[in-house]
């Protein structure tokens, strides 16, 4: 016995130093990669909001804006910087789903090939680059459901209430979390292990988390659900663009090569292997079906995929084990995924310039055919992924802002406002404005909003916001919005430039001086309501 327990100790030890250097893979790709193009637009909004710290934001919960703020204190705002949070997340994906593995008895191979499938993905190569809700979204879903399992395999309650906590820190990071517990009941109620409902460790975890969230839905409540009128704008003016059969096509690109994994994870939850866990295989297909339902982005899903990579990593490896002569298989499957994924890589991280990396991307789309991996939210096809266009043409456009500030008079300069169309030309603005020596930027474009002329300063940590002037507003300065739509609120309209970048997202975009205010700037911004989604 003691042999026996000695060899599996030895067997754990080598398993969990396989784990660290895939950890480690994944840190140097990231690390070797992640500054190569510049700032996704949607985190200049994240840094927004870390300026000042709220307990909700029009679009998402707040816990990526002290997510934000802890980033400035311990890293810096540098691109390298900013992303170092999600890169750690990325790395723990990768550590968990092969803990996770562990957790459903397989050995060395099962947590290797977990672990790989997710060091390896495309899908999340590109998302755990950048700084946004999703990558935590994806830890959070892991992490939860390592708790339940742990639950589940030591019936110590002690993981149910760090499950409860852990809980309540995803949902103050996104909604879709409720996603995940909506999966699980609906799991638990439909298996043996709805005796777990019979005792209170379940409930006492339901309760920590909601207490833990209730301060958004306080929030929520007191600014009038904004959320729902998120979720609207959402749906009609990108969600209609979601087809169900793109939907499904995007779950395989996004792992195609790991595709034989997740899809015998599925089988894992639903065999006699995998029957004490089999909530968490719901998990997966009750957010499949929502989605679904309701025209869902493809990559809400990808959450859910380091669970079925443990446990058809543990099909994998029972196979093996069953027959020796079936050893030779294992590398044929390695080096498959490896070389098959490497073929993608592109698709997640920048490893080439831009101008190669649209070529790569017109040469998989005309003669592979998967042109699906450029199909924006608008629902048409470009020459690169949403996120990557989004990168491209910020500091361009502030630099044109900043030639256009100084072509005022220093008077003009002293009451200029700079109005932005959307949250990623103020962010920009606002991240680079030292740098180019221009006042802050306002929007009436998502949460900025909320942050508009004669709005309260909520828990701003900015100096520059909490000793900003005031202006009058008499001159404006425009960027991205509209002659026709100015005209209604300045007698004189002046187009000084057009903003133009190849590759970006944003192009032709016409920058406007505006002169004679019919109204101030607290009177303005009641009238831009309508626009803010």
């Amino acid at each position: 016995m003691r042999t026996k327990n000695l060899s599996t100790y030895k067997n754990l030890q080598s398993a969990t130093a396989i784990l660290f250097y895939l950890v480690l893979a994944k840190l140097l790709i990231h690390f070797l990669t992640m500054s190569e193009y510049g700032f996704h637009r949607d985190e200049f909004l994240y840094l927004a909001m870390g300026e000042r710290l709220d307990w909700g934001y029009l679009e998402v919960p707040p816990s990526i804006a002290y997510m934000a703020q802890l980033s400035r204190l311990f890293f810096g705002e540098s691109l390298f910087a900013v992303r170092m949070q999600p890169v750690l997340s990325g790395a723990l994906m990768v550590l968990f789903t092969g803990l996770l593995a562990r957790e459903f008895g397989g050995k060395r191979f099962a947590q290797f090939l977990a672990a790989l499938a997710v060091l390896i993905s495309p899908a999340y190569l590109r998302s755990n680059m950048l700084f946004t809700p999703v990558v935590f979204d994806q830890l959070y879903w892991l992490l939860g459901a390592y708790l339940v399992v742990k639950a589940i395999n030591s019936g110590d309650n002690k993981f149910w209430l760090a499950f409860g906590v852990l809980s309540g820190i995803a949902l103050l990071n996104k909604y879709t979390m409720l996603l995940f517990g909506f999966g699980m009941l609906f799991g638990l109620l439909l298996t043996s292990e709805r005796k777990m409902l019979q005792t209170p460790a379940p409930w006492q975890a339901a309760a920590i988390a909601f207490c833990i969230f209730l301060p958004n839905l306080i929030w929520q409540y007191v600014h009038g659900w904004p959320v729902v009128d998120h979720m609207q704008a959402l749906g009609k003016h990108q969600f209609v663009h979601v087809q169900s059969l793109g939907f499904l096509v995007m779950q395989f690109l996004m792992n195609l090569f790991t595709a034989p994994i997740w899809i015998l994870g599925i089988y894992f939850y639903f065999s006699k292997t995998g029957e004490p866990y089999r909530a968490i295989g719901w998990i997966y297909l009750v957010a499949l079906i929502v989605l679904l339902l309701f025209s869902g982005k493809a990559y809400y899903l990808l959450p859910a995929y380091p669970l079925l990579f443990a446990g058809g990593a543990v099909i994998f490896e029972n196979f093996f084990q069953a027959a020796r002569q079936r050893s030779w298989l294992k590398p044929a499957l390695v080096s498959g995924m490896i070389f098959g994924s490497a073929i993608f890589i592109p698709y997640g991280v920048p490893i080439l310039p831009v101008n190669r990396m649209v070529q790569y991307m017109d040469f998989m789309a005309n003669k592979i055919g998967l042109s699906e991996p450029l199909r924006w939210e608008n629902g048409q096809i470009h020459d690169m992924p949403q996120e990557f266009a989004d990168m491209f043409g910020w500091e361009n456009q502030v630099k044109t802002v900043a030639d256009v500030y100084r072509q005022l008079t220093l008077g003009e300069q002293a009451q200029c406002l700079i109005l932005a169309s959307n949250y990623g030309e103020a962010g920009a603005i606002n991240y680079y404005r030292k740098q180019y020596d221009l006042p802050k930027a306002i929007s009436f474009n998502g949460s900025y909003f909320l942050w508009g002329p004669g709005a309260p300063i909520v828990c701003a940590v900015d100096e520059d916001i909490k000793k900003a002037p005031a202006v009058s507003g008499d001159i404006l300065i425009t960027i991205g919005i509209p002659e026709k739509a100015l005209t209604a609120y300045y007698h004189q309209v002046e187009l000084a430039a057009i903003i133009t970048h190849q590759y970006a997202r944003e192009n032709n975009v016409p920058v406007f001086i505006c002169r004679g205010a019919k109204f101030s700037p607290e009177e303005l911004w009641p009238k831009l309501s309508k626009f803010r989604f």
